[in-house]
């Protein structure tokens, strides 16, 4: 194996306890995954996947990319489910993580999601589900949403409309987000959706209210929210086994046992 494809694979372990030391620090003094730390993210999964195509280049085996896939997959997990504003998504994350074979990366954000979790409880405490009529409340805001991400209303691009509405509720009201808020899956079984529409899967968000789960959906209501199961029926799906509740950052649908997998966490990227 050529000298520079060892050295960019050799220190990996060394770069990942210095990364570990250091953040603790910063744990200290701000949020564990704050702006600041997800950029850091972003040029660590740019820097990992350089010297990957390096080692792709040079012909190496695959024992010798081990451990940068490994780093990869954890760092693209963690920056595609940024703000990581939700205690769900950070849970899902922590049980994702958990599945990985054990290593300096898996540990360091191990941690550090379980001090998110403390951080977000601190930061915003959870006073209880919102009532219905505070998100009605929230509803001339959540309006831009409906139609400026991934199509009209009625047309495909329900992942990216549904993911839009859940940041700009995140915006009005972060500890319904944090606490609250969550996506719907409807799946089909062999069939496509709806006799009119023919989808491969609808997704919506959905807050659990006082009142109980509330979907926002302006496919089917534009003026307000409507009850899990009016939305189920509306979509034309079984709700008791065909719908599934998912973390709001999960931009994907759902994998095997109907919960979020590495697939699930796509980043989102918005029109401009």
């Amino acid at each position: 194996m050529p000298k520079q494809a060892r050295a960019a694979m050799s220190s990996e372990e060394e770069e990942e306890e210095t990364s570990s030391s250091s953040s603790s620090s910063e744990e200290e003094r701000e949020e564990p995954f704050s702006a600041q730390v997800m950029r850091k993210i972003e040029n660590d999964q740019s820097t990992v996947t350089r010297r990957l195509e390096l080692l792709d280049g040079r012909g190496a085996p695959e024992s010798e990319k081990r451990t940068g896939v490994r780093m990869l997959e954890i760092l693209s997990l963690l920056r595609n489910l940024a703000p990581l504003r939700s205690v769900d998504s950070v849970q899902e994350a922590i049980r994702l993580l958990n599945m990985k074979p054990d290593g300096a990366t898996r540990n360091l954000y191990l941690t550090k999601l379980r001090a998110q979790l403390d951080y977000l409880a601190e930061e915003f405490p959870n006073a209880g589900p919102p009532t219905e009529e505070t998100l009605r409340a929230m509803w001339p805001e959540l309006v831009p949403a409906f139609g400026g991400a991934g199509g009209h209303v009625g047309e495909d691009g329900c992942e990216d409309r549904a993911h839009a509405i859940c940041l700009a509720i995140a915006r009005q009201s972060p500890a319904v987000a944090v606490h609250h808020l969550s996506k719907q899956w409807a799946l089909p079984d062999g069939a496509l959706l709806h006799a009119d529409h023919q989808w491969n899967h609808h997704v919506a968000a959905s807050v659990t209210t006082a009142n109980g789960v509330l979907v926002i959906d302006p496919v089917f209501s534009g003026s307000g929210p409507i009850e899990l199961s009016t939305w189920a029926a509306m979509v034309q799906v079984n709700l008791a086994t065909n719908v599934h509740q998912v973390a709001w950052e999960f931009l994907g649908r759902p994998g095997a046992d109907n919960l979020p997998d590495a697939s699930s966490a796509t980043q989102y990227m918005p029109n401009t």
